[in-house]
Formats: C-alpha cells, structure tokens, sequence
C-alpha cells in the first residue's frame, strides 16, 4: 500500500529561533553550548524541558510545567497539529483530546489560542493533577474540561454529543522501553509511551474504533498524531469504509510525525 501525505508541513513555523528565544529571556543565555549559531544541548532532558517551557510562553503566553521524569511537550509539532485541526472546523462544538497528559499542552493550546472548547481526558493520577494544575495557572478552566479514566477510552467515559474534532497524540512506542532509556534527552511515563498489552497502537486502534462505534457520540473529524506510514497502515485497516482521509506530513528538524484525519463521507 502506497500512502503519500497529503501535505507536509514544518513545525519551525509554529516556534520561534532560539535567538528570538534569548532576546526574551536572556537569562537562558547560561545555558547556551553554541553563540553562532545559538545551540542548547537539548540532549539533556532538564535543559530540553527549560527550553519547551519557554517556547511555550514566548509563543504563546501558556505557563506550562510537568512532573518529574514525565513527557517534555514539544512546541513546534504539538502547535502545528492543532493549528492543522483548528483550520478544518466548521462549527463551535467542542473539541475531544484524549490522553491529555501531564502538560495538558494540546488542550491548552486549542483553548487558548484557538478559542476552543476542550474535553480532555487522562488516565494518570499524577498526569490529571498536573495537567489540572496548567489548566487552573492558566486561567482556562472555563474551556478546558478534564476527565479522570479508569481505563475507558471514549465510551462510558466521554458525556454523550457531537463533537467538532477528536484529537489524540497517542502512546505509540513498543513496549521495549530500555531503547527509548538510551536515547539523549528522552523522558516519559510507561502509561505515556505505551497503551496497550503489546504497543501502543493497541490503544491507538481501540480509540479509533470507539470513536466511530460508540452510541451517542458524534465525531466530524477523527485525529491521531502517529510516528510513520507504517502506523498509519494499521490504523487504515479499521476505518469505516464510507470514510474520507487525510494525512498531514509534519516535519521538526530531523523528525516526521504523520496526522491521520478521518471524517465520514
């Protein structure tokens, strides 16, 4: 099967350059490796999470924070999917993110920037407290509604209605997680990489499943943010036939993440 996207985009747009990044905030200068051009070793998860946290507050004012050896939300692709979902709505229903994690970013950055309505879900204690917490400092809690999993995923979780747009950057990593431990800058909670007995896309296909086969939930457009064109094979073999699909190309330096949009024809 020959899967090309649809349209590539590139997440430097929905950033700023690291020299923007200083001018705002000078006192990240100490952590700078290079000058010319400005480099910060992004290999290391703490300096990573100081930079995220800064773009998001130069970009888009959003007062972002997580736990201890929890996820680092990237701005960039995070940033780029939501403008990509914002753009394809036609109506003022709310948006559904589900797995909202412990930054609850996606959710925020629908809500704050987009004017949005969000109904973010989690299964986490630690990750709906935090997340809790970036909503409430962030002044959104008019927007954002968080909801506390058990293990559901849409049905006898999400209330009942139509919805403009779900939205999901799923855990997609096998569960072999010491490949994931060796590599420069990474952190993450098993239940944010993982989802299911196997891989994550166990959780990844029951989502997308749920989202068009539970009673009294109405979806216009179905979303996940997916790391190939493998992942998006498998997800293609569950679609309702009477579906369309879109696939947008996001590419952040030497990374390509994959958003799969379906909508019933």
């Amino acid at each position: 099967m020959n899967i090309k996207p649809n349209q590539t985009i590139y997440a430097k747009y929905f950033s700023i350059p690291f020299s923007t990044l200083i001018e705002r905030f000078p006192h990240l200068a100490s952590l700078l490796i290079s000058v010319k051009p400005h480099k910060f070793d992004l290999g290391d998860p703490n300096i990573l999470s100081t930079v995220n946290k800064y773009l998001f507050k130069a970009v888009l004012n959003l007062d972002i924070s997580v736990p201890q050896n929890f996820l680092i939300p990237s701005l960039g692709i995070r940033h780029a999917y939501c403008d990509s979902i914002a753009q394809r709505i036609t109506n003022n229903l709310p948006i559904l993110e589900i797995g909202t994690g412990a930054s609850a970013a996606i959710a925020l950055i629908l809500a704050k920037k987009y004017q949005n309505d969000v109904i973010a879900t989690e299964i986490s204690n630690t990750s709906t407290r935090a997340a809790k917490k970036n909503i409430t400092f962030n002044n959104l809690s008019d927007k954002i509604k968080l909801l506390q999993s058990r293990g559901e995923i849409i049905e006898k979780l999400v209330p009942l209605g139509k919805y403009s747009a779900l939205v999901s950057y799923p855990p997609v990593y096998e569960r072999e997680l010491t490949k994931l431990e060796k590599k420069r800058g990474w952190k993450g909670t098993e239940s944010e990489l993982i989802g299911g007995e196997k891989d994550g896309m166990d959780f990844t296909k029951q989502l997308v499943s749920e989202a068009f086969q539970t009673p009294g939930v109405e979806i216009n457009l179905v979303s996940v943010m997916l790391m190939n064109i493998e992942q998006i094979k498998e997800i293609i073999t569950i679609i309702p036939t009477k579906a369309s699909i879109e696939i947008i190309q996001i590419i952040a330096g030497t990374r390509k993440r994959y958003i799969i949009i379906i909508s019933k024809k």
